[in-house]
């Protein structure tokens, strides 16, 4: 049996191991093996210890992830390093739960062979999956974006999205666990491990050898599109000073003009590219002098700006959106932001963290907007159905199949990174925008407004992006796709056959408690001994 002292070290090495397989620097071979520490630190003692291990492993993970959250709120919400430390602190506390909640059923997963680790993996993802319907849940650096971190391996998030990787990097870190504790006795999952990461690989190498050059048409018979990204560039602390505003739509303005002249169909700027802080519907001249763009060169538009409208009580909200300007210098379409970032956007139960709103009040406190809203087309322009995505929400892998079960033909997805600075923050949000590519068999558009942005292609392979922290035109061409995938067509069919599966080995251990592998193992020393 482990001393403490030694569980929390190979508790911190686990961690440590996650948080390097995310950018930067996104080892992500790492994410295979990076959980076999914690497993076996956790494979003895009370289920009390069994959690703590978890927790460590988990919050040393999250610090190492999440750090530049700290930044943020010190930077831009006039916190106290103090503060802006603890809230950073507590953000991965409470992600570090889930981690210390799997690790309960650590002893069930290494006895039981394939079937406890399929378990063990399932009651993974099911955490993972929870954090994407909660009010607080956080669903960022989930195990499958380090997983899908090759292009060669990320080819398999088509068949059950982000989910299907997260389960195959846990499974293998189970496996390899049994293999070191029980040894022979591990063997058939050791070769279910073994198949798995071959198929996972064989899947992306057949799909990558069959994908047509980066940046050449696929023959999916829709015409291709001329596309633009704006990346303006503007620091922060300028995006909502009305003195900077001529200033930032002049230089937005000069990009898209140069798009036109090299035939840009489409035209997309980032997230609070028009920093109207009253919305642009109070703002008739900027209006026009975008729809005269739009006009004047047959070219479709997409901005963002906050929008501002009057509920039927009378009370006035703001959502964050995106509008879209069509060929003929309409204002046609608007989407908000459906996903809004707790603690950012908006403060769930805002009542009990009062100490939190200076940050919210740095960038507004905004409202949801629906489910269920208008694919942005521009059929006068020759601009198929795509769909659309603010900032935090690309993080949500059912968003962005939604809209393409109902017919969006490529992705969007425009952000302000401004916030993150130079930390790793922009990168891990462009990698995880990267599998959505890949699980809708879509060509992404990003803009961003201080960079990462960049075309990614069906196959996930980045076809041309910017560096962070300068101005940059993005030119390129697309090609729309009406073809589906597995998982746009079973969606998160997965995770919710994980609750399932790993609420059956709740059960199963609440009626029947595992020994300690290490009693198992002492029992078959003195079986070997007698003969």
């Amino acid at each position: 049996m482990l001393s403490a002292r030694y569980g929390w070290l190979l508790a911190a090495v686990t961690g440590l191991g996650l948080a390097l397989s995310f950018p930067y620097p996104g080892l992500h071979f790492l994410v295979w093996v990076a959980l076999v520490p914690v497993i076996i630190a956790s494979d003895s003692g009370s289920a009390w210890r069994r959690w703590c291990t978890g927790f460590v492993a988990g919050f040393v993970w999250r610090i190492g992830t999440l750090y530049w959250v700290a930044h943020v709120m010190i930077t831009y919400s006039g916190m106290s390093v103090t503060t802006g430390a603890v809230v950073t602190g507590l953000l991965a506390a409470w992600m570090a739960l889930s981690t210390g909640l799997v690790l309960l059923f650590v002893p069930f997963a290494v006895r039981h062979g394939v079937v406890g680790a399929a378990v063990f993996a399932s009651g993974w993802v099911s955490l993972e999956y929870v954090q994407t319907i909660l009010p607080f849940g956080f669903p960022w650096s989930l195990l499958g974006y380090a997983a899908g971190g090759s292009t060669v391996m990320m080819q398999a998030a088509d068949l059950a999205g982000v989910w299907g990787l997260s389960f195959a990097a846990v499974f293998v870190n189970v496996a390899i666990a049994q293999s070191i504790v029980r040894g022979n006795r591990a063997r058939s999952s050791t070769v279910a491990a073994v198949v798995l990461v071959i198929a996972i690989a064989g899947y992306g190498a057949i799909h990558l050898a069959a994908a047509p050059l980066p940046g050449k048409a696929h023959g999916l018979g829709m015409q291709g599109l001329r596309v633009a990204a704006v990346q303006g560039n503007v620091e922060q602390g300028r995006i909502w000073d009305s003195d900077e505003l001529q200033s930032i739509l002049t230089s937005h303005l000069d990009m898209t003009l140069e798009a036109v002249r090299h035939e840009a169909d489409l035209v997309i700027w980032p997230e609070s590219s028009v920093p109207l802080r009253s919305g642009l519907e109070a703002d008739p001249s900027t209006r026009e002098t975008l729809a005269e763009v739009a006009r004047a060169n047959k070219t479709t538009l997409v901005v963002g700006s906050p929008h501002y409208e009057s509920l039927p009580s009378g009370q006035w909200v703001a959502t964050n959106a995106s509008f879209l300007v069509d060929a003929l210098g309409e204002w046609t379409m608007r989407y908000d932001k459906v996903h809004l970032v707790p603690l950012g956007e908006y403060v769930p139960l805002s009542w009990l963290f009062r100490f939190i709103r200076p940050l919210v009040d740095a960038v507004g406190s905004f409202h949801h907007g629906k489910v269920e809203q208008d694919l942005f087309a521009d059929s006068g322009g020759g601009i198929p159905p795509f769909a659309m995505a603010i900032c935090y929400e690309v993080v949500f892998p059912n968003h962005m199949r939604r809209q393409v079960v109902r017919g969006a033909t490529f992705l969007a997805t425009i952000t302000n990174d401004a916030w993150f600075d130079d930390t790793s923050a922009p990168y891990q949000h462009f990698s995880m925008a990267k599998l959505r590519a890949v699980e809708n068999r879509r060509y992404l558009i990003r803009a961003a407004n201080t960079g990462i942005s960049g075309f990614v292609d069906p196959w996930g392979r980045v076809l041309k992006s910017t560096e962070v922290n300068q101005s940059a035109l993005l030119l390129g061409e697309i090609w729309p796709s009406d073809q589906s995938t597995l998982y746009v067509v079973v969606g998160d069919a997965l995770p919710l056959l994980c609750v399932a599966l790993s609420l059956g080995g709740v059960v199963f251990c609440i009626r029947r408690p595992p020994a300690p592998l290490h009693s198992l193992v002492e029992l078959t020393d003195k079986d070997e001994r007698k003969r």
